[in-house]
């Protein structure tokens, strides 16, 4: 029997009126003003994002999977970064999300920025509809769709394309797989489609908070609200099955990348956690925080969200709620912001700890803050409820304001005030007192306006004044939020993102794909990273110089690195060999901890393994103590070789010998003992490739050989290449295990190839 929506609350006549008047449409339409407001310049496109992984990693993926598709390619493979990385797979490159089509056909500058608004606009609809739901109140639910689409961390989540995508249809999600277990029929259509949607978009935390939640709500749905356990099962699962089937063009591929990536069960060190003080950042978002150069605040070694402020009025009404209400739904989504704001707190949290152990798999994700956000979603549904039962409770008692609501903010106000002389008692390296002092003081006055205005919402009985309070309260909300720091999201001329930046294209040797290859040095990547400037524009310009993260996309350079949050196992491992301690030897690592926990594997050094960057085709290197200029490497060999002589070396003696002075690349090839007795070539071989022809899935060559043959392409080894010789299939041999290098190796049995 299908299920029937009872809302929670039924408001008074003149309440009806007034909360009828803030339609889906009009509630829209005023998220679409406050986006507006807040970046003009980005909606009309005089500017664009840029800070932090924007510009890093957002834009340059975008920037080839739009060259891609002109190509008349799907990118699954990325032969510019990393030697070589899937691309698809990845999950964060939203190469399969129905959605990226806008950016792909309009230019991207412009449209990768709105993209993201679209996104912010699609978070606080979908929460509208969701708190709507479930409160039968459109003013409170307005207060939840403004609460969600506007805070700290849904607007840090601008510079991450993939993760505003997901986030906009987390709501949605929740609100139609919802419908779907309760009503069926076309809902479990419309829930199989929008959660495919947030599936192709990633990332996976977001996914799978987004699915805990819903299934948190499914059982509180058959235990505490009496649903019919087996048809409701039934529906869930057909949605399930459904997505699954429909977004596993992405969940199979980014599975086998996982299983062959640089992630396991200890990947997780439990860094960039919320600080122990960091409960205290929800009533004063300053606190214990540094500016950054370039104007964003952030937490102390907490580099991921520049802020997770849920607004001090939505978080008063979600308090109000959890106090008053006895709801299950209201216990429930409690229980979960309790729950997100402890295992946030990582390791000092005990719990995060304690999960970690017992659920091995919570070691793949990095970053304990991650746990902020089923708090950051449930907070703003809780602060519907609260605005709903506010109004009834005002309406019943002739106007008087509930003592429960007086005394949140009493407390609220005497923790602000307790904060701030913590500050000030107990200074950490942060901005001047003031600023902080400053900060938390108008947090409380904006607290005291939005439960006051909400408050004469119930008591006003004039049809204009009680929409037009209604109006108020949710730009106040919106004031909170956007004046509780510095802009989170630095805005810089398009042009930034202009392709071919000049000095970039007059290198000498230029690195081209299929030819060579660049590499910053240690020392300028470390630089680059800590080096930021008043200046945005500026900033990104040194990093594209000096091709730093993923910017060498926007030139098509092709290098060594790059940053993603996957990397292929053994290509990782290869750049650690690059940079060896001159104080030890082939097997004792200096390796700089900080830099592997970011997925950049770098040894600090001042010893070079020429040999090995002369295999990779390094033919430009930054130059000795600079950021931006570089130096070419003369000796650097093509990425398509031939008739190296084949060694076979057990893998664990396999790394002490490339790099051993005796590796010679030109003439020697390392290959696993279990291929001995396979390949027919014994000895270096007068062979050479002719013609090569390199395309990001496809490479084609020929030969010139006098005798059977060995060719060795330095390229990073992926199960799905396949290799084939005169049109029939070749064995296509990797490295020992156990080296700390990867590359193709093909069998050639007949000369010369065609």
């Amino acid at each position: 029997m299908p299920f029937k929506n009872t809302s929670l609350f039924r408001p008074a006549s003149h309440l009806e009126s007034a909360e009828a008047w803030f339609t889906p449409g009009r509630f829209a339409a005023l998220l679409a003003v406050f986006v507006f407001i807040l970046f003009p310049d980005v909606v009309l496109g005089a500017r664009s994002f840029v800070f932090r992984d924007f510009g890093l990693y957002g834009y340059p993926v975008a920037f080839y999977h739009r060259e891609s598709f002109w190509r008349g390619e799907v990118p699954l493979w990325n032969p510019l970064n990393d030697c070589g990385v899937p691309f698809e797979a990845e999950w964060s490159t939203l190469t399969l999300y129905p959605l990226s089509f806008f950016y792909l056909l309009f230019p991207l500058s412009w449209s990768l920025g709105v993209f993201c608004l679209i996104h912010l606009l699609l978070a606080g609809s979908g929460m509208y509809f969701l708190a709507h739901r479930w409160t039968g109140n459109r003013l409170a639910a307005s207060v939840a769709g403004a609460g969600f689409a506007f805070n700290g961390f849904t607007l840090s989540c601008l510079m991450w394309p993939h993760c505003m995508a997901s986030v906009g249809w987390m709501p949605f999600v929740v609100w139609i797989v919802e419908r779907a277990w309760q009503e069926g029929g076309r809902f479990v259509i419309a829930a199989a489609v929008i959660g495919t949607l947030q599936m192709l978009a990633g990332p996976p935390e977001v996914v799978l908070i987004t699915w805990l939640v819903v299934g948190g709500l499914w059982l509180g749905d058959c235990v505490l609200g009496k649903l019919p356990v087996l048809g409701s099962l039934k529906r869930f699962l057909s949605v399930v099955l459904a997505i699954t089937a429909l977004s596993g063009a992405q969940l199979f591929s980014f599975f086998e990348f996982l299983v062959h990536s640089q992630r396991g069960t200890s990947f997780g060190t439990g860094e960039w956690s919320m600080p122990p003080t960091g409960w205290a950042n929800l009533l004063v978002p300053l606190f214990y925080c540094l500016k950054t150069p370039a104007g964003p605040y952030m937490q102390h070694n907490q580099g991921m969200i520049s802020s997770y402020y849920t607004g001090i009025g939505v978080l008063a009404l979600a308090l109000f709620a959890l106090c008053r209400l006895r709801v299950w739904r209201v216990w429930l989504l409690g229980g979960i912001a309790g729950l997100s704001l402890v295992l946030a707190l990582g390791d000092p949290g005990h719990l995060f700890g304690w999960i970690r152990r017992i659920f091995p798999p919570v070691g793949y994700m990095r970053y304990p803050i991650k746990f902020v956000i089923p708090a950051i979603f449930v907070f703003p549904l809780l602060s519907a409820f609260g605005a709903g039962e506010v109004l009834r409770r005002i309406q019943e008692t002739n106007g008087k304001i509930p003592r429960l609501l007086a005394f949140i903010w009493s407390v609220f106000l005497v923790h602000i005030l307790l904060i701030l002389w913590v500050a000030h008692r107990y200074p950490v390296d942060q901005e001047p007192w003031s600023v902080t002092a400053e900060n938390g003081l108008v947090r409380g006055v904006f607290l005291t306006l939005i439960l006051g205005v909400l408050c004469a919402v119930a008591k006003v009985t004039r049809n204009p004044g009680r929409w037009l309070l209604g109006v108020s309260l949710l730009v106040l909300l919106w004031l909170d939020v956007v004046t509780h720091a510095p802009s989170q999201n630095p805005t810089v001329a398009r042009a930034v993102y202009e392709p071919g930046l000049q000095p970039v294209q007059d290198l000498k040797p230029k690195p081209t794909l299929g030819e060579s290859r660049a590499m910053p040095t240690f020392s300028a990547d470390w630089r680059i990273h800590f080096t930021l400037l008043s200046e945005p524009f500026n900033t990104y310009l040194g990093c594209r110089l000096g091709l730093f993260a993923d910017s060498n996309l926007l030139d098509s350079v092709p290098k060594v690195d790059g940053f993603y949050s996957l990397h292929v196992r053994e290509e990782l491992e290869a750049r650690v060999t690059l940079y060896l301690s001159t104080n030890v030897v082939p097997g004792n690592y200096l390796v700089n901890e900080e830099f592997l926990s970011r997925g950049i594997y770098y040894i600090s050094t001042n010893y070079f393994a020429t040999n090995l960057a002369d295999f990779m085709g390094v033919c430009q290197i930054t130059a000795p103590g600079k950021l931006f200029d570089w130096e070419a490497r003369p000796s650097y060999m093509p990425l398509l070789t031939a008739g190296q002589k084949p060694l076979f070396v057990e893998g664990s003696a396999s790394l002490d010998a490339l790099l051993a002075p005796a590796f010679n690349p030109r003439q020697m090839v390392y290959l696993p003992m279990t291929a001995r007795s396979l390949i027919t070539v014994s000895n270096q071989t007068d062979a050479r490739i002719v013609s090569p022809q390199f395309s990001a899935h496809r490479v084609v060559f020929e030969t010139e050989a006098g005798a059977p043959s060995m060719v060795v392409a330095a390229q990073t080894f992926y199960p799905c290449w396949k290799a084939y010789v005169d049109g029939q299939p070749a064995r296509l041999w990797r490295p020992p295990d156990g080296t700390k290098w990867n590359c193709f190796i093909r069998m050639q049995d007949s000369f010369p190839a065609r």
